[in-house]
């Protein structure tokens, strides 16, 4: 993968849980450290739709030519709204890195407890997500279409402020601001 390439960093707006009826996924486009541009894409809460939003996000014409990588915090977005991750890198063909800060905990329960038993095959079906060691701690990251290696080397050199990619890490500051809307 070539130095500096071209980052969709991407993660969900906060949502008030049985009040908001829906949320917006947030992309960002990083060459390195510098933001390139910025789009959103609305998703519904605990829906189906966050692999069509993702898809439609990176088909846009401000970055359609430019992504190379896909990074997502998590694969889940808007409560219980899981992300397809084969079905999203099989459409685009474009490598996807989904990275946590915690060891992800198994969701079977909360689906269950929502009536979302339906959405634990798909949970399943995604790549397991690995501990990764950055400069500044433990994450865990989810990927396809990307060697081991090229996924170490790519999070590493972008984890500077904290253990999480710093495009992610400002992805997750920047759909904040969309709380209120």
């Amino acid at each position: 993968m070539k130095e500096k390439a071209r980052v969709l960093a991407v993660d969900d707006a906060p949502f008030r849980r049985g009040v908001d009826k829906h949320t917006f996924l947030v992309a960002l486009l990083f060459r390195g450290f510098v933001l390139e541009g910025a789009l959103k894409e609305r998703i519904e809460v605990d829906g189906d739709d966050s692999s069509e939003a993702l898809i439609r996000l990176c088909n846009h014409p401000k970055v359609k030519e430019e992504v190379r990588v896909i990074m997502t915090h998590g694969t889940t977005f808007g409560g219980l709204n899981i992300l397809n991750v084969t079905k999203v890198y099989e459409e685009l063909e474009l490598p996807l890195i989904a990275c946590v800060s915690r060891k992800p905990e198994s969701i079977d329960k909360a689906l269950r407890s929502a009536g979302l038993e339906d959405k634990i095959g798909l949970v399943r079906m995604n790549p397991p997500y690995r501990p990764l060691r950055t400069n500044l701690g433990i994450i865990y990251c989810s990927w396809i279409g990307l060697s081991k290696g090229e996924v170490v080397k790519l999070v590493r050199g972008l984890a500077v402020e904290s253990k999480i990619p710093e495009p992610l890490r400002v992805a997750d500051i920047v759909a904040s601001l969309l709380s209120d809307i």
